[in-house]
């Protein structure tokens, strides 16, 4: 057995899948409108338990990146009422690592048969979905969380519901560089057959 996948009509997905990989540093263009509807429209292919679509996005550019970043600052000041200009800063221009942020949004339903964590679950498969899609399409992506994902102050200026979670910052735009090295994971690191 060889590590290397062929590409063919067949298994091209499975290469696609193989090869993809996030890209901490992006820049523009970021996906077009066209493109972001695409990638959206195939997110929406994921496991999802009764069709509950316990998901929805906030899609941020432009002004929008402004205001994420004021929200971001609030956050760390009411974290750190003394924090230096250069942490504020630095908290500001996390909302400009990307030219689009999707913020990913697992809208929790009430559901006998199917629990809080499966919704969550499913909500996350959309926005690993929304990373293929974009790795298809030649654009790059990466998921993001830290303490703006659970901080009061970024869910109450983004309209995050209390039977909400953010689950995700997802930048999207073009690689600085595509030559990032790919880290090789074994599966048979992390399989086992029972019993």
């Amino acid at each position: 057995m060889t590590d290397q996948i062929e590409t063919t009509e067949n298994n091209s997905l499975i290469t696609l899948i193989a090869e993809r990989q996030s890209f901490p540093r992006l820049k523009e263009p970021g996906p077009t409108e066209h493109e972001l509807k695409t990638v959206l429209q195939a997110s929406m292919r994921a496991p999802d338990h009764m069709r509950l679509r316990p998901w929805r996005f906030l899609i941020i550019q432009k002004d929008g990146l402004i205001a994420l970043g004021n929200l971001f600052v609030k956050h760390t000041l009411a974290s750190n009422p003394n924090s230096s200009d250069e942490v504020l800063y630095k908290a500001k221009h996390k909302a400009f690592r990307a030219p689009v942020i999707l913020v990913g949004i697992a809208s929790i339903k009430e559901h006998p048969k199917v629990p809080h964590a499966e919704q969550i679950l499913s909500a996350g498969s959309v926005l690993t979905n929304v990373g293929l899609a974009l790795y298809a399409i030649g654009l790059g992506s990466v998921w993001r969380t830290g303490d703006y994902a659970y901080s009061d102050i970024v869910r109450s200026g983004l309209g995050i519901s209390k039977n909400e979670e953010i689950i995700g910052f997802v930048y999207m735009g073009t690689p600085v560089s595509k030559n990032r090295p790919k880290t090789h994971v074994s599966h048979e690191d992390h399989t086992a057959y029972w019993p």
